[in-house]
């Protein structure tokens, strides 16, 4: 087993195509095709599965996909620490980001904290609108957000897109992608994040736009509460793919939404008049890497 092979891998989940994940590894797509072939020879099992004209992982896929990322976070961390000694940075930063991405990048805080335990990093819980106005006012240094607009006003950096997936309980009725369509979806009794937010604005907008109704059972405030709710026989619900978890394939059906609802990417914004110091500069390397 190889690096390259975790780290097409990986570029595979992420772009959901060997042509993309080629022209990130300067491979060829069968380069990177039978890298993946021999990983599953190696392994013995199947790691990803053909869904219409996307690569989906397996099952089994799932769970070594996580534990690859972790080993190749590990591999950039240690090749940090060799070349940055942690007593070249210290100072503060002050974080401010909503759930479901302060859910996603924890490890990369962890291991950002554990690389580099000089620097304070306080975070801080807001949702969009409270975490860009927290960088305007001065009091986060950095925010992270699903905002639905660009902010002119604020730098930008591109992050990590999720993805809106419904969520069912395992043993619920055998419909499949190709068979779900908003009509479809708005027969379901729902459970959602709660009203302005992001998610629940897309929602809201791609069934306006087809003359369709929400059918809302139930609200909650973090994705991780929607699944609760979902496995208590409450309704059908709708999250971002970062928060699902290996372990979920085992308690949930779920049903990519990616092509009938579309979701505005994760940015992290900082104020234009903010030069970023060392430690913020690795802080979004570590970030960056995970996105």
């Amino acid at each position: 087993m190889e690096l390259r092979q975790l780290k097409s891998l990986c570029f595979i989940v992420k772009h959901g195509s060997l042509k993309e994940a080629a022209k990130r590894s300067f491979l060829t797509p069968a380069a990177v095709s039978l890298q993946i072939k021999s990983l599953e020879q190696e392994l013995g099992v199947k790691i990803f599965e053909l869904k219409g004209r996307k690569l989906s992982l397996t099952a089994q896929g799932e769970v070594f996909y996580y534990e690859a990322r972790k080993v190749l976070e590990a591999v950039h961390e240690a090749s940090e620490k060799a070349k940055h000694p942690s007593s070249d940075f210290s100072g503060k930063i002050f974080l401010a980001a909503p759930a479901c991405l302060r859910y996603y990048y924890l490890p990369s805080f962890a291991r950002f904290r554990a690389a580099y335990p000089s620097v304070k990093l306080t975070i801080f819980a807001r949702n969009y609108l409270d975490a860009s106005a927290m960088v305007r006012s001065g009091e986060a240094d950095l925010a992270m957000g699903l905002f639905p607009h660009s902010l002119v006003d604020l730098e930008e950096i591109p992050l990590i897109t999720p993805k809106l997936t419904l969520v069912l309980p395992r043993h619920s009725g055998r419909m499949t992608a190709r068979e779900l369509g908003l009509k479809e979806l708005s027969r379901h009794r729902l459970v959602l994040l709660q009203p302005f937010t992001t998610t629940r604005t897309v929602i809201e907008g791609a069934f306006r736009k087809k003359n369709l109704s929400l059918r809302p059972e139930m609200e909650a405030s973090t994705c991780m509460e929607v699944k609760r709710y979902v496995a208590n026989a409450i309704g059908a619900g709708i999250v971002h793919d970062i928060c699902l978890d290996p372990e979920d394939s085992s308690r949930f059906r779920t049903i990519s939404l990616e092509n009938i609802i579309s979701h505005p990417r994760a940015r992290l914004v900082y104020h234009p008049s903010k030069t970023l110091s060392p430690s913020e500069k690795k802080f979004i390397e570590f970030i960056r890497f995970a996105s």
